[in-house]
């Protein structure tokens, strides 16, 4: 039976009790965490009506990326078990400090940066530990369970720009916030219920030391052609489509257009729903076409980004939502690709070298927004941003040959 055959006939994750549970938790926790991307930037233009504070809090994301070979590194050589519960209690911690110390209505700002950045150290170790988890926790059908994940994820995702449209007039800003910090104890609750990470034993490319580690993890990516070159396609996508444009975006619906909180909430909740269903789309097929998929998503993101140079709201948020459809698919594919290739002992690793790879670009984007905006104008950049997003075709042609099915026994198959 061929290797495409043996995916296919692997049953869905949600058969497995345990998978429900676990999925469970994560859905709580993503509610929360979709809730917090969404009402802290807002409620820091409520406060100060400063673009470049809006995008140095956005920073605070990406830049804990630049953490993920390291926390890799830790998973790989003693297992996803060390980084889950205490990244979720510094997480919840860190949130509680904020919420006291930063919501009040005459609060200094370094609160909000300083244990915002602590909540987010704090989640990239659970995350980190969490998702690699997933291939040891479910070893006979991990990329479909990581799949079936991400989708859900994106689903969830959907539900926080609706709460805080929703609630906002309740609730407000700091409600919102302290749901945030209930929804940390999700997971703890789920793995309380035996439903985590079991323990396992150093592998053997981990034994080294962290150095060595990734050097071996940096050689296990180097092996994997494929995964390299779409690497190199999603740089552009990465700067420009991801936390810098959505930055750029909330300013302008509410510079520009005057649009008021609910309204913007509104126009995420389609941002998000465009999310899942590039995100179903690819994670959901029967086979994995690389090249078709990034060719399309490449293509359609440039595109997107052109029309948001528009003067028109109803044209930007079109194209905006679109953009982030196409952002969203590309998204997927690539940590698909990562599960699908990478030997699980190395799931770290190379993970976290492939995320870092990938945050530098995410970490530079808000950075730069302010300047653009500043010295192009908002039209100007998302054309600039558009015509950066459709070079990425230019390594995809030089390579496509080497994304053909042959690349790979398993290239072009993907889970049923």
């Amino acid at each position: 039976m061929s290797a495409t055959a043996v995916e296919q006939s692997k049953p869905s994750p949600w058969r497995d009790r345990r998978f429900r549970i676990f999925a469970t938790g994560n859905v709580v926790n993503n509610i929360g965490e979709a809730v917090y991307t969404v009402a802290l930037p807002l409620f820091v233009y409520e406060r100060t009506g400063s673009l470049a504070v809006m995008s140095l809090l956005a920073v605070l994301t990406p830049a804990t990326l630049l953490l993920a070979p390291l926390l890799g590194a830790v998973v790989d050589r003693h297992g996803a078990r060390v980084l889950v519960v205490p990244g979720l209690l510094v997480q919840a911690a860190a949130a509680i400090a904020l919420n006291l110390t930063g919501l009040a209505a005459h609060a200094p700002l370094w609160p909000l940066f300083v244990f915002g950045a602590l909540v987010q150290i704090g989640g990239a170790a659970y995350r980190m530990g969490w998702m690699t988890g997933v291939a040891h926790m479910f070893p006979d059908n991990p990329v479909r369970s990581r799949a079936s994940l991400g989708s859900l994820y994106t689903v969830t995702n959907v539900v926080g720009p609706l709460l805080v449209s929703a609630a906002l007039l309740w609730v407000g800003y700091t409600g919102l916030l302290w749901f945030n910090v209930v929804t940390f104890f999700a997971p703890i609750a789920v793995w309380l219920m035996g439903i985590h990470p079991p323990r396992q034993q150093q592998s053997a490319q981990a034994a080294g030391g962290m150095g060595r580690g990734l050097v071996d993890g940096l050689r296990v990516l180097r092996a994997t052609p494929v995964l390299l070159h779409a690497v190199l396609v999603f740089v552009p996508m990465l700067l420009v489509g991801t936390t810098g444009t959505m930055t750029l975006s909330l300013f302008r619906l509410q510079h520009d257009w005057d649009l008021s909180p609910r309204t913007v909430g509104l126009v995420l909740v389609a941002v998000r729903i465009t999310g899942v269903l590039g995100t179903v789309l690819v994670s959901e097929r029967k086979t994995f076409p690389f090249r078709a998929i990034v060719l399309v998503g490449t293509v359609g993101m440039g595109g997107a980004l052109l029309l948001m140079a528009s003067g028109s709201v109803r044209v930007f948020v079109a194209a905006m939502v679109v953009m982030f459809g196409f952002q969203a698919a590309l998204g997927v594919a690539s940590d698909l690709m990562v599960f699908k290739f990478v030997p699980a002992d190395a799931l770290g690793r190379v993970g976290g070298i492939v995320d870092l790879v990938l945050g530098l670009p995410v970490l530079a984007g808000p950075l730069a927004v302010p300047a653009l905006a500043d010295a192009l104008g908002a039209s100007t950049t998302f054309l600039a941003f558009g015509c950066l997003q459709l070079a990425g075709l230019l390594w995809l042609w030089r390579t496509w040959q080497q994304w053909a099915p042959h690349t790979s026994s398993r290239e072009e198959a993907v889970p049923a």
